[in-house]
């Protein structure tokens, strides 16, 4: 059980960190900024759950595991939008050329 909740955790670690750089993106919304940023917030609460020698509730374990799905859907947005942009981007300046 302290196997998989380590592999749990660290997978919510790596998902923020893949979401990150998304919000870096120069010409991004400022909503996909403000919601990669919100998500590196929450890294320091998983490293501390990693962490911790304490048994997790299966309780909790079940909201980490709706949270990574959550993680994995913002990211998959997140991407989207980014995408979106540049062509967005794109289509903007074939429009005065």
């Amino acid at each position: 059980m302290e196997e998989e909740k380590g592999e749990l955790v660290q997978s919510l670690i790596d998902a923020v960190n893949q979401i990150a750089p998304i919000g870096d993106y120069r010409c991004a919304e400022r909503e996909f900024c403000n919601l990669a940023r919100r998500l590196k917030l929450l890294t320091p609460m998983f490293e501390e759950i990693r962490e911790s020698k304490e048994q997790i509730p299966e309780e909790i374990v079940k909201a980490l595991v709706s949270l990574k799905k959550a993680l994995i859907s913002a990211k998959e947005c997140l991407r989207l939008g980014r995408e979106g942009s540049k062509i967005y981007l794109v289509l903007e300046r074939s429009d005065f050329a």
